[in-house]
């Protein structure tokens, strides 16, 4: 499960996902400025995770977080890859 808020996309599409009860694929790309294959590819990769859940309505498939938690902790790690770098942690590597 760790290894579903390692990636960049995945961290924006849960932070989209959060901010709203549910999404179709079409509705985040709009909203998270993503390409179609990444939007598909990534939230299959959440879905299996156990991260997403997902209901068919006719021929839309509505994403939905599991528990809102995972939005939270995305929001944060996204906050902390956005910040800028101390000096120190950029030469600490």
């Amino acid at each position: 499960m760790i290894a579903a808020f390692s990636n960049q996309v995945r961290l924006q599409l849960l932070c989209c996902l959060s901010r709203k009860k549910q999404s179709n694929v079409t509705e985040l790309i709009g909203n998270c400025g993503l390409a179609q294959s990444a939007v598909s590819q990534h939230l299959n990769k959440l879905k299996q995770a156990g991260i997403v859940s997902t209901q068919k309505d006719g021929r839309l498939i509505y994403y939905s977080l599991i528990d809102q938690k995972a939005g939270r902790i995305a929001k944060l790690l996204q906050d902390y890859i956005d910040q800028p770098y101390p000096k120190e942690r950029r030469t600490a590597s």
